[in-house]
Protein backbone atom coordinates (compact mmCIF):
# COMPACT_ATOMS: atom_id res chain seq x y z
CA UNK A 1 0.00 0.00 0.00
CA UNK A 2 1.29 3.51 -0.88
CA UNK A 3 1.80 6.04 1.89
CA UNK A 4 1.15 9.41 0.24
CA UNK A 5 2.16 12.35 2.41
CA UNK A 6 1.94 14.91 -0.37
CA UNK A 7 -1.24 16.80 -1.19
CA UNK A 8 -2.74 16.71 -4.67
CA UNK A 9 -1.73 20.34 -5.04
CA UNK A 10 1.90 19.50 -4.32
CA UNK A 11 1.92 16.53 -6.70
CA UNK A 12 0.38 18.63 -9.46
CA UNK A 13 2.97 21.32 -8.84
CA UNK A 14 5.81 18.78 -9.18
CA UNK A 15 4.39 17.59 -12.50
CA UNK A 16 4.04 21.20 -13.66
CA UNK A 17 7.67 22.05 -12.76
CA UNK A 18 8.89 18.87 -14.45
CA UNK A 19 7.08 19.79 -17.67
CA UNK A 20 8.85 23.15 -17.55
CA UNK A 21 12.11 21.24 -17.99
CA UNK A 22 13.45 21.49 -14.42
CA UNK A 23 15.67 18.63 -13.24
CA UNK A 24 14.68 16.60 -10.17
CA UNK A 25 17.08 18.45 -7.79
CA UNK A 26 15.77 21.82 -9.03
CA UNK A 27 12.17 20.66 -8.65
CA UNK A 28 12.92 19.56 -5.08
CA UNK A 29 14.55 22.93 -4.31
CA UNK A 30 11.61 24.87 -5.83
CA UNK A 31 9.14 22.80 -3.77
CA UNK A 32 11.13 23.58 -0.63
CA UNK A 33 11.09 27.28 -1.49
CA UNK A 34 7.33 27.25 -2.06
CA UNK A 35 6.11 24.89 0.68
CA UNK A 36 8.95 24.86 3.23
CA UNK A 37 9.05 21.04 3.09
CA UNK A 38 12.20 19.03 2.32
CA UNK A 39 11.19 16.97 -0.73
CA UNK A 40 13.87 14.33 -1.37
CA UNK A 41 15.24 14.73 -4.90
CA UNK A 42 15.20 10.94 -5.36
CA UNK A 43 11.60 10.69 -4.25
CA UNK A 44 10.74 13.56 -6.58
CA UNK A 45 12.51 11.75 -9.45
CA UNK A 46 10.64 8.55 -8.59
CA UNK A 47 7.30 10.38 -8.61
CA UNK A 48 8.01 12.07 -11.95
CA UNK A 49 9.01 8.77 -13.57
CA UNK A 50 6.51 6.38 -11.97
CA UNK A 51 3.82 8.36 -10.16
CA UNK A 52 5.00 6.80 -6.87
CA UNK A 53 6.29 8.48 -3.73
CA UNK A 54 7.31 5.31 -1.90
CA UNK A 55 10.14 2.87 -2.70
CA UNK A 56 8.06 0.17 -0.99
CA UNK A 57 5.21 0.39 -3.53
CA UNK A 58 3.25 -2.89 -3.58
CA UNK A 59 0.11 -2.03 -5.61
CA UNK A 60 -0.67 -4.03 -8.74
CA UNK A 61 1.71 -2.73 -11.45
CA UNK A 62 0.38 -0.40 -14.08
CA UNK A 63 -0.01 -1.79 -17.60
CA UNK A 64 2.69 -1.36 -20.22
CA UNK A 65 3.02 2.16 -21.57
CA UNK A 66 4.43 2.76 -25.05
CA UNK A 67 6.17 5.98 -26.00
CA UNK A 68 5.39 5.92 -29.72
CA UNK A 69 7.78 8.76 -30.57
CA UNK A 70 10.82 7.10 -29.01
CA UNK A 71 9.69 3.49 -29.59
CA UNK A 72 10.08 2.84 -25.89
CA UNK A 73 8.21 0.31 -23.77
CA UNK A 74 8.12 0.93 -20.03
CA UNK A 75 6.92 -1.58 -17.44
CA UNK A 76 6.59 -0.75 -13.74
CA UNK A 77 7.33 -3.88 -11.70
CA UNK A 78 5.83 -5.00 -8.39
CA UNK A 79 9.10 -4.50 -6.52
CA UNK A 80 9.20 -0.79 -7.45
CA UNK A 81 11.75 -1.22 -10.23
CA UNK A 82 11.11 -0.11 -13.81
CA UNK A 83 11.91 -2.04 -17.00
CA UNK A 84 12.52 -0.02 -20.16
CA UNK A 85 12.98 -1.40 -23.69
CA UNK A 86 13.98 0.89 -26.55
CA UNK A 87 15.78 0.93 -29.90
CA UNK A 88 18.89 3.13 -30.01
CA UNK A 89 20.51 4.05 -33.31
CA UNK A 90 23.85 5.42 -32.11
CA UNK A 91 24.59 2.67 -29.58
CA UNK A 92 27.76 0.57 -30.01
CA UNK A 93 29.36 -2.13 -27.90
CA UNK A 94 31.52 0.34 -25.97
CA UNK A 95 28.60 2.67 -25.20
CA UNK A 96 26.58 -0.36 -24.08
CA UNK A 97 29.12 -0.76 -21.24
CA UNK A 98 28.75 2.91 -20.20
CA UNK A 99 26.14 2.87 -17.44
CA UNK A 100 25.52 6.63 -17.55
CA UNK A 101 25.04 6.59 -21.35
CA UNK A 102 22.60 3.67 -21.20
CA UNK A 103 20.54 5.32 -18.47
CA UNK A 104 20.31 8.60 -20.39
CA UNK A 105 19.44 6.77 -23.61
CA UNK A 106 16.39 5.37 -21.79
CA UNK A 107 15.51 8.76 -20.31
CA UNK A 108 16.75 8.12 -16.75
CA UNK A 109 18.98 10.47 -14.75
CA UNK A 110 22.15 8.57 -13.63
CA UNK A 111 22.12 10.61 -10.42
CA UNK A 112 18.65 9.30 -9.56
CA UNK A 113 18.62 5.69 -10.85
CA UNK A 114 20.71 2.50 -10.60
CA UNK A 115 20.77 -0.28 -13.21
CA UNK A 116 19.70 -3.65 -11.81
CA UNK A 117 20.04 -5.55 -15.13
CA UNK A 118 20.83 -4.64 -18.74
CA UNK A 119 20.77 -6.46 -22.08
CA UNK A 120 21.68 -5.15 -25.55
CA UNK A 121 21.06 -6.79 -28.94
CA UNK A 122 22.79 -5.41 -32.07
CA UNK A 123 21.87 -5.72 -35.78
CA UNK A 124 22.06 -3.80 -39.06
CA UNK A 125 19.15 -2.43 -41.09
CA UNK A 126 18.71 -0.57 -44.39
CA UNK A 127 17.46 3.00 -44.11
CA UNK A 128 16.04 4.97 -47.07
CA UNK A 129 17.75 8.13 -45.82
CA UNK A 130 21.02 6.76 -44.38
CA UNK A 131 21.55 3.40 -46.05
CA UNK A 132 22.88 0.56 -43.86
CA UNK A 133 22.71 1.62 -40.20
CA UNK A 134 23.60 -0.05 -36.91
CA UNK A 135 20.72 -0.50 -34.48
CA UNK A 136 20.54 -1.74 -30.92
CA UNK A 137 17.62 -2.92 -28.86
CA UNK A 138 18.42 -2.08 -25.26
CA UNK A 139 16.49 -3.45 -22.30
CA UNK A 140 17.25 -2.33 -18.76
CA UNK A 141 15.70 -2.72 -15.34
CA UNK A 142 16.35 0.20 -13.00
CA UNK A 143 15.51 1.20 -9.47
CA UNK A 144 15.59 4.61 -7.76
CA UNK A 145 18.70 5.31 -5.74
CA UNK A 146 18.11 5.08 -1.99
CA UNK A 147 18.93 8.21 -0.01
CA UNK A 148 21.09 6.31 2.49
CA UNK A 149 23.33 4.76 -0.18
CA UNK A 150 26.94 5.90 -0.13
CA UNK A 151 28.12 7.29 -3.45
CA UNK A 152 31.72 6.75 -4.68
CA UNK A 153 32.41 10.33 -3.59
CA UNK A 154 31.09 9.53 -0.09
CA UNK A 155 33.52 6.60 0.14
CA UNK A 156 36.40 8.72 -1.16
CA UNK A 157 35.62 11.38 1.46
CA UNK A 158 35.81 8.76 4.24
CA UNK A 159 39.33 7.85 3.11
CA UNK A 160 40.49 11.44 2.62
CA UNK A 161 38.97 12.91 5.79
CA UNK A 162 41.38 15.32 7.51
CA UNK A 163 44.36 14.34 5.34
CA UNK A 164 47.41 16.50 6.01
CA UNK A 165 50.60 15.55 4.13
CA UNK A 166 53.27 14.07 6.42
CA UNK A 167 56.95 14.79 5.70
CA UNK A 168 60.12 13.94 7.62
CA UNK A 169 63.90 14.18 7.15
CA UNK A 170 64.86 10.62 6.33
CA UNK A 171 68.06 8.96 7.59
CA UNK A 172 69.60 5.52 7.17
CA UNK A 173 71.54 3.54 9.78
CA UNK A 174 72.00 0.28 7.86
CA UNK A 175 73.09 -0.92 4.43
CA UNK A 176 70.43 -3.63 4.47
CA UNK A 177 66.89 -3.47 3.09
CA UNK A 178 63.68 -4.56 4.80
CA UNK A 179 60.46 -5.92 3.28
CA UNK A 180 57.26 -5.85 5.35
CA UNK A 181 54.63 -8.11 3.72
CA UNK A 182 51.03 -7.48 4.77
CA UNK A 183 48.90 -10.35 3.45
CA UNK A 184 45.19 -10.74 4.22
CA UNK A 185 44.74 -8.14 6.95
CA UNK A 186 40.92 -8.34 6.53
CA UNK A 187 40.15 -5.16 8.47
CA UNK A 188 36.51 -5.45 9.45
CA UNK A 189 37.13 -8.86 11.00
CA UNK A 190 40.58 -7.72 12.18
CA UNK A 191 40.62 -4.72 14.48
CA UNK A 192 43.47 -2.43 15.49
CA UNK A 193 43.47 -4.10 18.90
CA UNK A 194 44.12 -7.49 17.23
CA UNK A 195 47.37 -6.22 15.68
CA UNK A 196 48.70 -3.93 18.43
CA UNK A 197 51.17 -6.41 19.93
CA UNK A 198 52.39 -7.53 16.49
CA UNK A 199 52.79 -3.91 15.41
CA UNK A 200 54.80 -3.03 18.55
CA UNK A 201 57.30 -5.81 17.82
CA UNK A 202 57.52 -4.80 14.16
CA UNK A 203 58.26 -1.20 15.10
CA UNK A 204 61.14 -2.42 17.24
CA UNK A 205 62.69 -4.05 14.15
CA UNK A 206 62.08 -0.97 12.00
CA UNK A 207 63.83 1.24 14.55
CA UNK A 208 67.13 -0.51 13.73
CA UNK A 209 67.15 1.57 10.54
CA UNK A 210 67.41 0.40 6.92
CA UNK A 211 68.46 1.71 3.54
CA UNK A 212 65.15 0.88 1.83
CA UNK A 213 61.90 -0.32 3.36
CA UNK A 214 59.22 -1.91 1.17
CA UNK A 215 55.68 -2.44 2.48
CA UNK A 216 53.86 -5.08 0.43
CA UNK A 217 50.07 -4.86 0.57
CA UNK A 218 49.32 -8.36 -0.75
CA UNK A 219 45.54 -8.11 -1.03
CA UNK A 220 42.42 -8.49 1.10
CA UNK A 221 43.30 -5.48 3.20
CA UNK A 222 39.57 -5.28 3.97
CA UNK A 223 37.10 -8.11 4.54
CA UNK A 224 34.41 -6.66 2.29
CA UNK A 225 34.34 -4.93 -1.09
CA UNK A 226 31.17 -3.00 -0.15
CA UNK A 227 30.23 -0.46 2.50
CA UNK A 228 26.58 -1.39 3.16
CA UNK A 229 26.79 -5.16 2.60
CA UNK A 230 29.54 -7.63 3.42
CA UNK A 231 30.68 -9.45 0.29
CA UNK A 232 33.69 -10.28 -1.86
CA UNK A 233 34.42 -8.78 -5.28
CA UNK A 234 32.52 -11.66 -6.90
CA UNK A 235 29.48 -11.19 -4.67
CA UNK A 236 30.05 -14.01 -2.17
CA UNK A 237 28.20 -13.01 1.00
CA UNK A 238 30.29 -12.81 4.19
CA UNK A 239 29.86 -12.25 7.92
CA UNK A 240 28.56 -8.71 8.49
CA UNK A 241 31.28 -6.18 9.33
CA UNK A 242 31.41 -2.46 10.08
CA UNK A 243 33.30 -1.12 7.07
CA UNK A 244 33.42 2.47 8.31
CA UNK A 245 35.29 1.24 11.40
CA UNK A 246 37.39 -1.08 9.20
CA UNK A 247 38.62 1.92 7.21
CA UNK A 248 39.43 3.83 10.40
CA UNK A 249 41.40 0.83 11.78
CA UNK A 250 43.35 0.52 8.52
CA UNK A 251 44.12 4.26 8.54
CA UNK A 252 45.38 4.10 12.12
CA UNK A 253 47.49 1.01 11.36
CA UNK A 254 49.27 2.66 8.42
CA UNK A 255 49.46 6.01 10.22
CA UNK A 256 51.56 4.23 12.86
CA UNK A 257 53.59 2.06 10.48
CA UNK A 258 54.47 4.48 7.67
CA UNK A 259 55.95 7.35 9.76
CA UNK A 260 58.27 4.90 11.56
CA UNK A 261 59.38 3.54 8.18
CA UNK A 262 60.06 7.08 6.92
CA UNK A 263 62.04 7.99 10.04
CA UNK A 264 64.27 4.93 9.76
CA UNK A 265 65.20 4.72 6.07
CA UNK A 266 66.25 6.76 3.07
CA UNK A 267 63.40 5.48 0.89
CA UNK A 268 60.03 3.84 1.50
CA UNK A 269 57.96 1.99 -1.09
CA UNK A 270 54.45 0.56 -0.90
CA UNK A 271 53.57 -2.15 -3.42
CA UNK A 272 49.84 -2.76 -3.89
CA UNK A 273 48.34 -6.08 -4.99
CA UNK A 274 44.55 -6.36 -5.26
CA UNK A 275 42.85 -9.21 -3.38
CA UNK A 276 39.70 -11.15 -4.20
CA UNK A 277 37.86 -9.75 -1.17
CA UNK A 278 38.40 -5.99 -1.47
CA UNK A 279 40.55 -5.03 -4.46
CA UNK A 280 38.42 -1.96 -5.22
CA UNK A 281 38.59 -0.60 -1.67
CA UNK A 282 42.36 -1.25 -1.53
CA UNK A 283 42.95 0.82 -4.65
CA UNK A 284 41.10 3.79 -3.14
CA UNK A 285 42.96 3.34 0.16
CA UNK A 286 46.32 3.56 -1.64
CA UNK A 287 45.18 6.90 -3.07
CA UNK A 288 44.60 8.09 0.50
CA UNK A 289 48.15 7.04 1.42
CA UNK A 290 49.52 8.90 -1.61
CA UNK A 291 47.87 12.09 -0.39
CA UNK A 292 48.97 11.60 3.22
CA UNK A 293 52.57 10.51 2.57
CA UNK A 294 54.03 12.21 -0.54
CA UNK A 295 57.54 10.96 0.32
CA UNK A 296 56.44 7.34 -0.04
CA UNK A 297 56.69 5.85 -3.54
CA UNK A 298 53.43 3.94 -3.98
CA UNK A 299 52.84 1.46 -6.82
CA UNK A 300 49.05 1.22 -6.98
CA UNK A 301 47.55 -1.29 -9.36
CA UNK A 302 44.76 -3.83 -9.86
CA UNK A 303 46.90 -6.31 -11.79
CA UNK A 304 47.14 -10.01 -10.90
CA UNK A 305 50.92 -9.98 -10.45
CA UNK A 306 53.79 -7.50 -10.19
CA UNK A 307 57.57 -7.62 -9.62
CA UNK A 308 60.37 -5.33 -8.51
CA UNK A 309 64.12 -5.29 -7.87
CA UNK A 310 65.51 -4.64 -4.40
CA UNK A 311 69.21 -4.14 -5.20
CA UNK A 312 70.01 -7.57 -6.72
CA UNK A 313 67.01 -9.40 -5.23
CA UNK A 314 64.07 -9.97 -7.58
CA UNK A 315 60.67 -10.19 -5.86
CA UNK A 316 57.34 -11.00 -7.52
CA UNK A 317 54.15 -10.33 -5.57
CA UNK A 318 50.68 -11.82 -6.03
CA UNK A 319 47.62 -12.22 -3.88
CA UNK A 320 47.95 -15.97 -4.38
CA UNK A 321 44.48 -17.04 -5.45
CA UNK A 322 45.23 -17.21 -9.18
CA UNK A 323 47.71 -19.58 -10.95
CA UNK A 324 49.58 -20.39 -7.71
CA UNK A 325 51.48 -23.36 -9.24
CA UNK A 326 52.70 -21.37 -12.26
CA UNK A 327 54.05 -18.29 -10.50
CA UNK A 328 57.83 -19.04 -10.95
CA UNK A 329 57.43 -19.49 -14.72
CA UNK A 330 55.10 -16.47 -14.91
CA UNK A 331 57.75 -14.41 -13.14
CA UNK A 332 60.33 -15.41 -15.76
CA UNK A 333 57.98 -14.69 -18.68
CA UNK A 334 56.10 -11.61 -17.50
CA UNK A 335 58.95 -9.83 -15.70
CA UNK A 336 62.02 -10.73 -17.75
CA UNK A 337 63.92 -7.61 -16.71
CA UNK A 338 63.60 -8.34 -12.99
CA UNK A 339 64.33 -12.02 -13.62
CA UNK A 340 67.52 -11.44 -15.61
CA UNK A 341 69.01 -8.79 -13.31
CA UNK A 342 68.36 -10.54 -9.98
CA UNK A 343 70.94 -12.69 -8.16
CA UNK A 344 68.20 -14.29 -6.05
CA UNK A 345 64.48 -14.58 -6.73
CA UNK A 346 61.47 -14.73 -4.42
CA UNK A 347 57.68 -14.82 -4.66
CA UNK A 348 55.57 -13.29 -1.89
CA UNK A 349 51.87 -14.20 -1.73
CA UNK A 350 49.00 -14.84 0.71
CA UNK A 351 45.31 -15.80 0.28
CA UNK A 352 45.41 -19.22 2.00
CA UNK A 353 45.94 -17.79 5.52
CA UNK A 354 48.72 -20.24 6.33
CA UNK A 355 52.49 -20.19 6.04
CA UNK A 356 54.42 -22.29 3.53
CA UNK A 357 57.89 -21.74 2.02
CA UNK A 358 59.03 -23.77 -0.98
CA UNK A 359 62.17 -23.73 -3.14
CA UNK A 360 60.80 -24.07 -6.68
CA UNK A 361 63.82 -24.47 -8.97
CA UNK A 362 65.79 -21.78 -7.22
CA UNK A 363 62.83 -19.42 -6.76
CA UNK A 364 61.86 -19.14 -3.10
CA UNK A 365 58.07 -19.05 -2.94
CA UNK A 366 56.77 -17.64 0.34
CA UNK A 367 53.10 -18.18 1.10
CA UNK A 368 52.52 -15.99 4.13
CA UNK A 369 49.95 -16.34 6.90
CA UNK A 370 47.72 -13.72 8.49
CA UNK A 371 47.02 -12.05 11.81
CA UNK A 372 43.28 -12.09 11.05
CA UNK A 373 41.16 -13.73 13.81
CA UNK A 374 39.24 -16.80 12.68
CA UNK A 375 35.77 -15.97 11.36
CA UNK A 376 32.68 -18.19 11.59
CA UNK A 377 33.37 -19.84 8.22
CA UNK A 378 36.92 -20.83 9.22
CA UNK A 379 35.82 -22.03 12.65
CA UNK A 380 33.04 -24.20 11.19
CA UNK A 381 35.50 -25.82 8.76
CA UNK A 382 38.20 -26.31 11.39
CA UNK A 383 40.68 -23.96 9.67
CA UNK A 384 41.90 -22.58 12.98
CA UNK A 385 45.39 -24.05 13.44
CA UNK A 386 47.59 -21.57 11.54
CA UNK A 387 49.90 -19.14 13.34
CA UNK A 388 48.87 -15.49 13.61
CA UNK A 389 51.95 -13.47 12.67
CA UNK A 390 53.29 -10.44 10.86
CA UNK A 391 56.57 -10.68 8.99
CA UNK A 392 59.71 -8.67 8.24
CA UNK A 393 62.28 -9.94 5.74
CA UNK A 394 65.79 -8.44 5.84
CA UNK A 395 68.03 -8.54 2.75
CA UNK A 396 71.57 -7.51 1.92
CA UNK A 397 72.35 -6.58 -1.68
CA UNK A 398 72.00 -10.15 -2.95
CA UNK A 399 69.91 -12.35 -0.65
CA UNK A 400 67.80 -12.83 2.46
CA UNK A 401 69.83 -12.53 5.68
CA UNK A 402 67.13 -12.50 8.38
CA UNK A 403 63.50 -13.51 8.68
CA UNK A 404 61.49 -11.93 11.49
CA UNK A 405 58.19 -13.34 12.77
CA UNK A 406 56.34 -10.97 15.10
Amino acid sequence: MIRLNWTDEQKNRIIELSKQGLSSPKVAQQMFDEYGINFSRRTVARFIATGQTSSQYKRKPKPKVKDVKRGTEIVINKDGSTTSTTTIEDMNREKAKDIDFVLRAHGFDPEEWDIVAAKSNFWQQNSVEKGLIDLCQSKITVKPKVDKELTPQDIANIFKADVKPYKVKQTSHNAHNLVVPLPDMHFGITTLKDVESHLDKLLGILNKGYKTIVIEQLGDLFHSSQMWSSQTMRGTMLDEVDMVQAIEDAKQFFDILVPVCLNNSTSVYIKQMAGNHSGNMEYIFMEYLKAKYPQVIIKNNIKYRDAYLLDNVGIMIAHGDLAPKNLPMLMANEFGGVWSLSHSKEIHKGHFHKEKTVDEGGVISRQLGTVKPNDKYEISNGWTLSKKELYALEYDNDKLVAEWHV
